[in-house]
């Protein structure tokens, strides 16, 4: 498969798998924790390239 930007990298996908991993243990309101936080910080990132384009 061709890596673009839009694919993981092998080791993002190993790093999805640990995470899936780990998310099956954790209780729904850890899960949703971690989603919220998760979330926070895509939207942060999300911040710091629009303002990387100013």
């Amino acid at each position: 498969m061709e890596n673009t930007s839009c694919n993981l990298t092998l080791e993002q996908q190993f790093e999805m798998k640990r995470i899936r991993d780990a998310a099956t243990q954790m209780s729904r309101e850890q899960a949703l924790d971690l989603l919220i936080q998760a979330s926070r910080l895509l939207m942060i990132k999300t911040n710091v390239v629009r303002n990387l384009g100013k």
